[in-house]
C-alpha cells in the first residue's frame, strides 16, 4: 500500500454538534484502492466523519480533499462519492432497474448507456435478473447488494458504508463481508466502512481508525492494533484481553498468549471449560483473586478437566497507554 498514491486526505477537521458530541482536528489519509474502517462504539463520531465526506454534515473547519480537489464547501449530488447505508434507502415503489437508473437518469445517460452500466453493476454484485423485482421481494443481504449497485452505478471515486450489514444475521453478515471484499477488488474501489464490530473491522479492513470520545486512539492494520495496542482503550475494544498488575505495572495478556500447564502444586485452578468450535475457553481462577480467560487447541483442551490445578505461563505480555 506504501507506493500507491493518497486518494483522500483529511486534515483539521471540526464537527461540533454540543462541548461534547462532535469530532474535532481529525487528521487522516486513505490510498487508492484501500479499505479503511472507522470502529468505535456509538457516540464516538465515527458516522459523523463518514457524512462530512459525503457532504451531509457541513464541517465546522478543515479541509477534505479527494483525487486533489478540495470538497468540503459541494454538495451532496455534486461529491464524487457514493453512499450506502445501514437502512439500504432503497424506494420501495421502484423495481431494481428504476431504483439503479434514477441517478444515472439524473446524469442524463442514454437508454441503452443505463441498461449497460446496471448490468453490469448487477454483474459485479451477483444479482443478475432481479431488474424487474421490487425491494419487498429481496432478502436483507440482495438488498444490501442493490444498495451497494446502485451507488457504485454512478461511478464514485470513493464509497461510503454506514454500518451496511448490522441489520443481517450473523451468516449472512459473514457472506457479505467476503462479498465486498470481492466487489472492492474486482472493480478497485476505495472504500471507507464504518462499524462497531471488531471483528467485523479485523476481517475486511487494510486499515483500521479505532475512535472513542471524538478522537482516533490508533490507527494502523488490523494486526498491528491487535498486536500492539496504544490504550487501554483500544486493548479492551479489539479482541479478548486479560488485564493484570504486577510490580506496581498493569499488563494485557491476549487469551491465546497463555499456555496452562497441569501441576497438583498449581497456583490457579480451573474453574469452567466451554467448547467454542475449533478452540476451547477455560476460566482460570488466579491465586490472589480474579480470573484469567485461556484459549486452547481443542486437542490439548481433552486434557484438562474442571477443578485441575495449573500453572499459567504468560507467553507474551502487552504494556499500553492510558
Amino acid at each position: 500500500m506504501s507506493e500507491t498514491k493518497e486518494k483522500l486526505i483529511i486534515s483539521g477537521l471540526t464537527k461540533k454538534f454540543s462541548k461534547n458530541e462532535g469530532v474535532e482536528n481529525i487528521n487522516i489519509s486513505v490510498k487508492e484502492r484501500e479499505l479503511l474502517t472507522l470502529l468505535g462504539p456509538s457516540g464516538c463520531g465515527k458516522t459523523t466523519i463518514l457524512r462530512a465526506i459525503g457532504g451531509f454534515n457541513k464541517i465546522d473547519s478543515g479541509k477534505i480533499i479527494l483525487d486533489g480537489n478540495e470538497i468540503q464547501d459541494m454538495p451532496p449530488e455534486e461529491r464524487p462519492t457514493g453512499m450506502v447505508f445501514q437502512s439500504y434507502n432503497l424506494w420501495p415503489h421502484m423495481t431494481v432497474y428504476e431504483n439503479m437508473a434514477f441517478g444515472l437518469q439524473i446524469r442524463k445517460h442514454s437508454k441503452s448507456q443505463m441498461k449497460e452500466e446496471i448490468n453490469e453493476m448487477l454483474r459485479l454484485v451477483r444479482m443478475e435478473g432481479m431488474e424487474k423485482k421490487y425491494p419487498g421481494q429481496l432478502s436483507g443481504g440482495q438488498q444490501q447488494r442493490i444498495a451497494i449497485a446502485r451507488a457504485l452505478v454512478l461511478k464514485p471515486s470513493l464509497l461510503l458504508l454506514d454500518e451496511p450489514f448490522s441489520a443481517l444475521d450473523a451468516k449472512i453478515r459473514g457472506q457479505m463481508r467476503e462479498e465486498l471484499k470481492r466487489i472492492q477488488r474486482e472493480a478497485g474501489l476505495t472504500v471507507i466502512f464504518v462499524t462497531h464490530d471488531q471483528e467485523e473491522a479485523m476481517a475486511i479492513s487494510d486499515r483500521i481508525a479505532v475512535m472513542r470520545r471524538g478522537f482516533m486512539d490508533q490507527v494502523g492494520s488490523p494486526e498491528d492494533i491487535y498486536d500492539n495496542p496504544r490504550t487501554r482503550f483500544v486493548a479492551e475494544f479489539i479482541g479478548e484481553m486479560n488485564f493484570l498488575s504486577e510490580g506496581g505495572k498493569e499488563y494485557a495478556v491476549r487469551p491465546e498468549d497463555i499456555t496452562m500447564e497441569k501441576s497438583a502444586d498449581g497456583d490457579c485452578t480451573i474453574l469452567e471449560l466451554m467448547s467454542l468450535g475449533h478452540y476451547t475457553q477455560a476460566i482460570v481462577e488466579m491465586p490472589v483473586g480474579g480470573e484469567l480467560k485461556v484459549f486452547m487447541e481443542k486437542d490439548i483442551a481433552r486434557n484438562f478437566d474442571t477443578g485441575d490445578r495449573v500453572n499459567c505461563i504468560y507467553n507474551r505480555k502487552q504494556t499500553f497507554a492510558a
